[in-house]
């Protein structure tokens, strides 16, 4: 007789994983609750961010939604993506407008301070824009040139917190709708009480329930919800 292990192994290897989970990333997607509603307002301000650079750093944890509003910000624009110091060259050759996201301003790497400086500098001449993610303030970080530590702590600031309760159970309802699936409110109550409270997790859930409703051919369910978080936690353990 086969065991749990064995039974949990065969049901997820029937179900529909090449099945495609876009990333919700628009604006009509993004939505907004006490976390994010300052950030989701500088936003809105563009082009009116202030100097030096025409700047904002976009604060918060990993999973607050950080990319998210920074995808907004590109499609309104047109800015280009950053996330490693070696990109930067080549944004500083382009002879557009500087228009620029510089993500994981905190994380494993330097960055050119005097690359940085410049940019700032062609942001302000060339009415551009410039938009920081980072997990801790870029005023806060440490900036050996001066001419850049006294730009950076000038850099306007919005804090992103992860969603509550309220954010996350609205955040789970949309997505499902949008995909016409019906989820039952005791579900999504039953999932909010128990799943981490980030974006990430919002996406990661959602994926894994419709595709477990699709390959059992069962409707949203508490069962169903309380299926599918054993063998997320079963897949990260």
């Amino acid at each position: 007789m086969a065991d749990a292990g064995d039974v949990m192994t065969r049901k997820m290897q029937q179900m529909p994983l090449d099945m495609p989970f876009p990333k919700l990333q628009g604006r009509d997607d993004f939505i907004i609750g006490a976390c994010n509603r300052l950030a989701a307002a500088w936003i809105n301000r563009w082009p009116d961010w202030p100097k030096p650079g025409h700047s904002l750093n976009l604060v918060g944890p990993a999973g607050a939604g950080k990319s998210h509003l920074a995808a907004i910000w590109q499609e309104m624009c047109g800015a280009r993506l950053c996330d490693h110091p070696a990109e930067l060259a080549s944004i500083m050759d382009d002879g557009g407008v500087p228009l620029v996201v510089l993500d994981k301003m905190d994380g494993a790497f330097d960055w050119p301070e005097d690359t940085l400086f410049h940019l700032f500098t062609r942001c302000d001449v060339e009415s551009g824009g410039l938009l920081m993610l980072s997990e801790q303030p870029v005023a806060q970080m440490h900036w050996d040139l001066a001419d850049l530590r006294s730009r950076m702590r000038g850099v306007a600031m919005a804090a992103i917190d992860l969603p509550d309760d309220a954010l996350v159970y609205a955040l789970l309802e949309k997505y499902f709708a949008d995909r016409q699936l019906l989820a039952p409110p005791a579900m999504l109550s039953y999932l909010v009480s128990r799943m981490e409270r980030s974006f990430g997790a919002v996406q990661t859930i959602a994926a894994a329930l419709d595709r477990r409703s699709i390959a059992d051919k069962k409707p949203l369910s508490v069962g169903l919800a309380r299926l599918v978080l054993r063998e997320l936690q079963a897949l990260s353990d």
